[in-house]
């Protein structure tokens, strides 16, 4: 349960971060960077479960999840304004999360 609240969170602030609603967060993924992003927030915070991701992502096999986490870990590394906005990101739900408790 506790899990799955941590989700929401994450998605939560990443709607709060871009400034749009929670219906057009599926539209935001469609950028590779931002669909990066959430597949590491999720993987660094435990919340990154295959069903719930290959469903929103349209995604068919665990495989693509795997060589996305790998691209996007990989950009993390090289990419610096894809660092800043993941940080930043990151930054926002422990706040959000210190905050709640």
């Amino acid at each position: 349960m506790e899990n799955r609240l941590k989700y929401l969170s994450i998605l939560r602030n990443i709607c709060n971060y871009y400034e749009i609603s929670e219906e057009k967060f599926i539209e935001l993924l469609k950028d590779r960077d931002n669909k990066y992003i959430l597949l590491l927030l999720l993987k660094n915070n435990n919340c990154l479960e295959t069903s719930r991701i290959k469903e929103m992502l349209k995604i068919k096999t665990s495989r693509s999840i795997n060589s996305n986490l790998k691209i996007a870990e990989e950009k993390l590394l090289v990419n610096r304004f894809f660092r800043e906005k993941y940080f930043e990101l990151e930054n926002t739900i422990e706040k959000s999360d210190i905050t709640n408790l």
